[in-house]
């Protein structure tokens, strides 16, 4: 399951089991499947938010410090280039 929610509060902005994270050198890509309204809400904290993706047994962090997270609209596809990354075991 993969969350993203808003660094302040952690309101909940999106929750999908629907995603793909691909590593890239140092950072990672992570596409989600998003409506326009769901894409709307991220971009509007772009710089404020964080991305969890929560498995059995460990949860991973993930952070984009330049706010690298465009919403591709041909696809519905929101795509996050996070360059932070933290596992926490659960």
């Amino acid at each position: 399951m993969l969350m993203i929610r808003h660094s302040i509060g952690s309101r909940l902005l999106c929750q999908t089991n629907i995603y793909n994270i691909e590593q890239q050198d140092d950072c990672w890509l992570i596409s989600v499947s998003v409506d326009e309204e769901t894409a709307s809400k991220v971009l509007d904290f772009q710089d404020e938010i964080n991305i969890f993706e929560v498995k059995e047994n460990e949860k991973t962090w993930f952070y984009s410090s330049e706010a690298q997270i465009n919403f591709q609209h041909n696809n519905k596809k929101l795509v996050i280039l996070a360059d932070h990354k933290t596992v926490y075991p659960t």
